[in-house]
């Protein structure tokens, strides 16, 4: 009997989608436009873009995501463009109006998505004590693209600050999400980035994202684990590019380079079928656009969502998961321990994740138990689910919820 663990959770290929500069309300991009034309000089075409993305907006997306099941990362920036955080209140709000934008991201749009802050600003490197920017010309993506390795405390502290801040609001973060090109040497900032979300939320296993895989394979690099204490930092990695309106608001819409309308051509296709995590990025400007009737980027989702369906109608190949589900999977899978001894498999687990698969070769399985409980045989691969095993041809799959870091499978064979 061969045992491996399987590289997605019942061997589905994990679809998510990757928010990035949304916030309370506000317009991140407006200020950043603004901003940064008077630091550059570059007419970035400020004054058309809208101030506010109202928060009927917001909730008709997270009401459609609920209802499809779509499921990913959304940035909340703490303190966008340094004009105030939000949980001290945005001056240009009232706060009722934020309150409720806050209540409805708790309850409409956390259930599917993991919440990141995009740093603090996302404009601005700020002063820790006075949030007011350091310098005019020292920028977050601008500057502290690479980061100053000498002060590892500071940038520990910075990133800690933007997670507390949305801790706060209760809106706690699982990971963190690069301002632009923010973060570079990437293993001093996997360590920064872990020390700080692990000192405001105790996640054990935080993550990052900063990096995009356009073409060819995609990756899920696991950082610094320590299997004594089931702690590591997992990393996210986009395999698209964003064509859903950018982050101008104003950019290209292209529904065909996600998936084609025979369902066979496009980037998604191409990832899922080489059994790569299918990672959308975004932009919230660009899901908005430039007015409430825009909505350029959130229409094209909406049938890039329905192609998906299309071309696997009965979710055997593919399942939508938030990017933390992603990360948090594939350092399980990297830190676990598998003996196999007759047909008794140990598992050392320093984490343990919902779904967790394995796959059998070069057995004909009757039955399985974990930890002396049975699991229900599925019949079809659509009803290969927790807590139930699937065989197909002289491949078996198991899948389980450990209750512990110790497991005992025991294989029956006919």
């Amino acid at each position: 009997m061969r045992v491996e663990i399987n590289k997605h959770a019942l061997d589905r290929v994990p679809i998510s989608i990757i928010f990035d500069d949304s916030t309370v309300l506000v317009n991140l991009n407006y200020f950043f436009m603004r901003d940064r034309q008077a630091v550059d000089g570059t007419d970035y075409r400020w004054e058309d873009v809208p101030v506010v993305h109202p928060e009927s907006f917001t909730r008709e997306f997270a009401e459609f995501c609920l209802e499809h099941d779509v499921k990913g990362k959304f940035s909340v920036v703490p303190c966008p463009a340094a004009i105030g955080r939000v949980d001290h209140g945005l001056p240009l709000f009232s706060k009722a109006q934020q309150e409720s934008w806050l209540a409805m991201c708790r309850e409409l749009i956390m259930p599917n998505y993991d919440i990141t802050p995009e740093m603090i600003t996302h404009t601005f490197v700020v002063d820790l004590e006075t949030l007011q920017p350091v310098d005019p010309n020292l920028w977050e993506q601008w500057g502290w693209n690479n980061l100053p390795t000498d002060e590892e405390e500071r940038v520990t502290n910075y990133i800690a600050l933007a997670c507390e801040i949305l801790h706060n609001v209760g809106l706690t973060p699982a990971g963190v999400t690069s301002p632009g090109g923010f973060g570079n040497p990437i293993d001093f900032y996997a360590r920064c980035a872990e020390n700080a979300v692990r000192r405001i939320t105790g996640n054990p296993t935080p993550y990052l994202f900063k990096r995009v895989s356009s073409s060819g394979p995609v990756d899920c690099p696991v950082w610094y684990p320590k299997p004594e204490r089931g702690e590591a930092m997992g990393e996210v990695i986009a395999a698209t590019g964003d064509r859903t309106g950018s982050w101008t608001g104003y950019g290209e819409v292209d529904v065909d380079y996600y998936i084609t309308s025979d369902l066979q051509g496009g980037r998604l296709p191409e990832v899922i079928d080489a059994g790569d995590p299918a990672v959308m990025i975004s932009h919230w400007q660009g899901f908005y656009g430039i007015h409430n009737e825009d909505r350029r980027g959130f229409r094209a989702f909406q049938t890039i969502v329905r192609r998906l369906k299309e071309r696997d109608p009965n979710g055997e190949k593919s399942q939508w998961r938030k990017c933390s589900e992603i990360t948090n999977y594939a350092i399980a899978r990297e830190m676990a321990d598998i003996k196999v001894e007759n047909q008794i498999i140990t598992l050392d687990l320093p984490v343990q994740v919902p779904e967790f698969t394995l796959r059998l070769r070069e057995i004909t399985v009757a039955g399985v138990k974990i930890n002396g409980k049975p699991l229900t045989p599925a019949l079809t691969k659509a009803a290969f689910r927790d807590g139930t095993f699937y065989r197909d041809g002289d491949i078996t799959l198991v899948a389980f919820t450990p209750e512990g870091r110790n497991v005992r499978v025991e294989i029956e064979s006919t």
